[in-house]
């Protein structure tokens, strides 16, 4: 790399990476990942936790004890049992905290259940399994047989399924889905916010003319190439810090737990994602972003590019989430503007053989050389153009 490439690196490096507004907004976006990191992981504890329920018997009734439990964990259900006499059980199912759910008492095959005032259904249930189960022992055992054997033979008494054709995996993944929406969401908020610096540099050095004075001593192209090595350097500096903090904040709280996806690797993908459509829209916002010489004149230049940027975005979201392997997502998957979202996203999902990984980075590598040429004309040309907006024919006249 050249000298004044390298200066023109760490100036924009250093212009961004200073700035109070920068700063400030990338402490903000540290605190929301990790605010939104704790607040899902206590909604996800609190989704994990399943119901529970506090039954009493009396002494009499004991023998429904190891049935209760027994049905209890079939139902999912987390069950408090204890032993109380009538009395106390009354005094429990009118306490004001943790009221008793239940009082069981009478004989065990058909006890006499109390409750407060309106029994809950999942305990009703609970205990007629439980009630069911100890009859049934009770009648095997009167019999002779030995209930262990008959509850064995009862739980592997079910019919054995067999599918002539095997059918579709049609199963959602909520959490490769989640990653794979961070992940292009991450890589859209850096290619906007570096496409915009790129073009409002441009705008602003030909503006107050300072572009006149840098050009008098370092070639168009190594101005260029500069701003964006160095904004690239900054948005990438931004991409690994907010990715990072995200995989450090899930990891800690355990929320990676039932996740397939390779977060780190899905991470270290990423970044190799953004370093390709990095350069492949970088090259567009700069070069053609000399065209213009007044801010306002920007959207005119910027709009298509960022059009050209939420396309593939939107149609990775709703079209490549929902199919991995289709068509449609296969044949995006070489196409240079398309690749950056795409092949994340299928590889997330499962749904990226290693051989279209390999042609779809090639194809990008190859369409980089063109864009290079093709920005560098443009804004050799456009650079120094003061007055009206260039038209991108008249720069790229030989």
């Amino acid at each position: 790399m050249s000298s004044p490439v390298w200066m023109v690196t760490k100036r924009e490096f250093r212009t961004r990476m200073m700035t109070k507004s920068n700063i400030i907004s990338l402490s903000i976006m540290l605190a929301v990942i990790v605010v939104g990191a704790v607040v899902a992981s206590f909604f996800l504890d609190r989704e994990t936790e399943g119901p529970s329920s506090s039954v009493a018997v009396e002494q009499g009734v004991t023998d429904l004890q190891p049935h209760l439990e027994q049905a209890a964990s079939e139902q999912g259900l987390a069950l408090e049992l204890s032993t109380l006499t009538t009395d106390e059980a009354e005094q429990a199912l009118i306490a004001e905290e943790d009221p008793l759910d239940a009082y069981l008492s009478g004989d065990p095959s058909a006890p006499r259940m109390l409750v407060a005032e309106n029994a809950d259904p999942a305990v009703v249930e609970l205990v007629t399994d439980a009630v069911n189960a100890y009859v049934l022992t009770e009648q095997i055992g009167a019999l002779g047989g030995d209930p262990a054997d008959v509850g064995t033979a009862l739980a592997t008494a079910a019919p054995q399924v067999e599918s002539l054709v095997a059918p579709e995996e049609s199963e959602f993944d909520g959490p490769a889905f989640v990653v794979s929406v961070v992940m292009i969401s991450l890589l859209l908020f850096a290619l906007i916010g570096g496409g915009s610096m790129i073009s409002m540099g441009v705008v602003e050095e030909k503006t107050s003319r300072v572009v006149e004075l840098l050009l008098s001593t370092i070639k168009p192209t190594q101005l260029l190439a500069g701003k964006i090595l160095g904004i690239g350097a900054y948005a990438l500096f931004q991409i690994v810090v907010l990715g990072g903090a995200l995989t450090l904040a899930v990891t800690a709280l355990g929320l990676t737990e039932d996740i397939a996806v390779d977060v780190g690797a899905a991470l270290g993908l990423l970044i190799v994602w953004f370093l390709l459509g990095y350069t492949i829209y970088a090259l567009l916002f700069g070069g053609f972003a000399a065209l213009v010489s007044r801010q306002e004149e920007i959207g005119s230049v910027t709009t298509p590019l960022m059009f050209l940027l939420f396309v593939p975005y939107y149609v990775t979201m709703f079209v490549v989430v929902n199919d991995p392997d289709s068509t449609l997502a296969r044949v995006l998957t070489f196409v240079p503007f398309f690749a950056p979202f795409v092949v994340p996203v299928r590889d997330a999902l499962g749904g990226l053989p290693l051989w279209e990984l390999g042609v779809s980075i090639g194809l990008c590598l190859v369409t980089i050389p063109v864009l290079i040429w093709l920005s560098a004309r443009v804004y050799q040309r456009g650079v120094l153009h003061t007055g009206g907006r260039m038209k991108l024919t008249e720069a790229l006249k030989g």
